[in-house]
């Protein structure tokens, strides 16, 4: 049976490429309005919500005994041993993660536990642990490398906000509530006439202080180190090249980190060479699946109209975005695994990996447009890139119409709720990257800040946090950033590609 996809001009920005806020529909009834739902005090319960959340996180800085001050957390004294020996305490990912979740919630990076939590990186984040796994020396992950990176890009794009706003000296940091009282402000963009202001403003490069540069370069430097060639492509697992780790050798998890890292670092203007981008894509292209049911897709127009033909010939309008349209486009939802080739665990653990997920299918959608972007960029990549662009196109709508065919944000679809804050950060980032608001009739962001703030914990030591035990340790910790960065769109930051459209519709 076909399932009609219909999708507007705008809304196929998370899989083209458009900057314009979105719509992309499986039906003509829409879901209740946001005020529907939360009423006029919606972003007043999400602002309350991301200030309990953080208040908790900065609480949690140091808590650990014997842990370095500036790691957040408490590690649980019988963790699990992902392999032999002492289990991998995650001390930069515990570090860098929360970095990136309070700054992109608006917490000022001169705050004390940002400014205590950045110099623990700049002190250990050392080529004798990071690439060398040296004893006495802080050891790294894939994951990690990529946090770090997301960190510093989180950083200093808290400082630019700061600046933008007026709000770069605390002294400055004040404004009057509705009684005319004055209060602090705790975090920009909670400032209505700063962050107007803002808006109008154009975002300023980021420049990096010597310190962090030789951080950022490093993080990139072993990223590369970890990269693999295996099942026709290329990707990463955690440990470098050659060290351990062979079942899988590579997976799509750890993979998408690493893009992400990678695409934080252009933003930050930190070099390297993409050659080894395209080997990145065919690995993608092996774990998507290969078949999946029809669904057809039908563009609307801006205004909700029906696009039947193209009202330009096909040539550029200056009023419009540049497209191409081709006539009855049909895609096939097709998901994203874990890992095809993975033998590891159970025959239940094996089958879960080997097929496609929720998470790992917008993991899926979320590293094509990376990679895309990555590529067209580069003009010594763009030229190889260009054969394969019309078929990485076709990817990124088939992993779409996966997602409205197995539509959840109650649950990790296919996995229940394994790793499901983990999810709903996969699914934000699929709509900031590609600036779209409905994923087939479904407003995501509405849906999932529902759910969000009704499981954040409320009152008690705990009072703040968000967390359902489903994650690796410590899960309260990765699970509140989680959800600080869904929230907070925390993916906002990412400079998006030039508009470009094509696609095409058809019929039941």
């Amino acid at each position: 049976m076909q399932k009609a996809l219909v999708l507007s001009v705008a809304a196929l920005a998370v899989i083209l490429g458009l900057a314009t806020n979105a719509t992309a529909q499986d039906g003509d009834k829409k879901e209740p309005n946001r005020e529907d739902i939360f009423g006029k005090s919606f972003e007043d319960k999400v602002e309350d919500a991301v200030d309990k959340g953080c208040d908790w996180l900065k609480k949690q800085q140091g808590i650990e005994k014997g842990e370095d001050p500036a790691v957040f957390g408490q590690f649980p004294p019988n963790p699990p041993l992902y392999g032999a020996g002492e289990p991998h305490r995650y001390r930069f990912a515990r570090t860098a993660f929360p970095i990136q979740a309070l700054c992109k919630s608006g917490v000022f990076a001169d705050d004390p536990a940002i400014v205590k939590a950045m110099e623990y990186l700049r002190k250990n984040y050392k080529e004798n642990g990071v690439l060398r796994n040296e004893q006495g020396f802080v050891p790294s992950t894939t994951y990690e490398d990529a946090t770090v990176l997301n960190a510093i890009e989180a950083f200093y794009t808290s400082q630019l906000e700061a600046k933008e706003r007026g709000l770069e000296n605390p002294k400055k940091r004040v404004m009057e509530d509705e009684s005319g009282k004055k209060i602090p402000v705790k975090r920009w963009g909670t400032e209505e006439k700063g962050a107007k202001k803002a808006k109008e403003k154009k975002k300023a490069p980021i420049v990096l202080t010597p310190q962090d540069k030789k951080v950022a370069e490093l993080a990139v430097k072993s990223l590369i180190n970890r990269y693999r060639k295996a099942y026709g492509g290329g990707g990463w697992r955690y440990a470098p090249n050659g060290v351990g780790e062979n079942d899988p050798v590579i997976e799509c998890s750890a993979t998408q980190y690493a893009l992400m890292g990678f695409l934080c670092a252009t933003r930050m203007s930190i070099t390297y060479d993409r050659s080894f981008l395209m080997d990145v894509y065919h690995f993608y292209r092996t774990q998507q699946d290969k078949d999946g049911p029809e669904v057809v897709r039908k563009e609307k127009d801006a205004e909700g109209k029906d696009i039947d033909k193209p009202d330009d010939g096909g040539k550029k309008d200056p009023k419009k975005a540049t497209r191409a349209y081709v006539p009855g486009k049909k895609d096939k939802a097709r998901g994203w695994a874990y890992a095809r080739e993975s033998k590891h665990g159970s025959p239940q653990q094996i089958q879960a990996d080997t097929n496609a997920y929720g998470s790992m299918t917008v993991a899926g959608v979320c590293a094509m447009i990376m990679l895309r972007d990555e590529m067209e960029k580069d003009p010594k990549m763009a030229a190889r890139w260009k054969p394969v662009a019309d078929n990485c196109q076709q990817m990124l709508n088939d992993g779409m119409a996966w997602m409205v065919v197995n539509w959840s944000m109650k649950e990790n679809p296919k996995r229940g709720m394994y790793r499901y804050y983990y999810y709903l950060y996969m699914v934000e980032r699929v709509g900031m990257l590609g600036g779209i608001d409905f994923i087939g009739k479904h407003d995501w962001y509405m849906q999932g800040a529902e759910i969000l703030l009704d499981q954040q914990t409320k009152g008690g030591g705990s009072d703040g946090m968000w967390d359902i035990q489903n994650e690796i340790d410590p899960s309260d910790i990765y699970n509140t950033c989680y959800a600080l960065l869904f929230l907070k769109r925390g993916t906002a930051g990412i400079d998006r590609p030039k508009p470009v459209f094509t696609g095409g519709d058809g019929e039941d």
